[in-house]
């Protein structure tokens, strides 16, 4: 599988401005794992077995909900950035996925809370990640390779 950081970063710019009506840029900046964060992954299951996962700052998941949703920033719930979170790593991964070898199939998207990296896959390595910078909130976008299962 060969997928480059140019093809990620132009879906993510594609989905950031169609679905938030916000700017987004790839960058080379280190993201704070010092403070909560919320992380969206996705699996991609056939020709390739892959996860793709998309990590940002608590703030940040809060912003993206209240541009997505219209919310001001005091109304925004743990469910509304959980929905948030999960839709834009929904719409990133299917994207990467039309990019990859078929047949494939694409899980539903999960969402967890943590610290900065929020998860690994367990046996996998990061295939590629670029990191992005949507106004001043950072957000890492990584896809990971699993490992074959016996």
């Amino acid at each position: 599988m060969h997928l480059s950081s140019d093809d990620v970063a132009q879906i993510v710019q594609e989905v950031w401005t169609s679905m938030l009506g916000l700017d987004v840029e790839p960058v080379e900046v280190d993201i704070d794992g010092n403070v909560p964060a919320v992380a969206g992954s996705v699996g991609v299951s056939g020709a390739t077995d892959c996860l793709i996962s998309m990590e940002m700052q608590e703030a940040a998941a809060k912003a993206v909900a209240a541009a997505m949703f219209g919310l001001d920033g005091d109304d925004i719930s743990d469910d509304d950035v959980a929905d948030a979170v999960g839709e834009l790593t929904n719409m990133v991964g299917g994207n990467i996925k039309s990019l990859l070898p078929e047949p494939s199939t694409l899980s539903v998207p999960v969402v967890a809370h943590g610290r900065i990296p929020t998860l690994k896959v367990v046996g996998g390595k990061i295939l590629m990640s670029q990191a992005f910078l949507s106004g001043e909130h950072p957000v890492l976008v990584s896809v990971w390779n699993r490992p074959q299962r016996a």
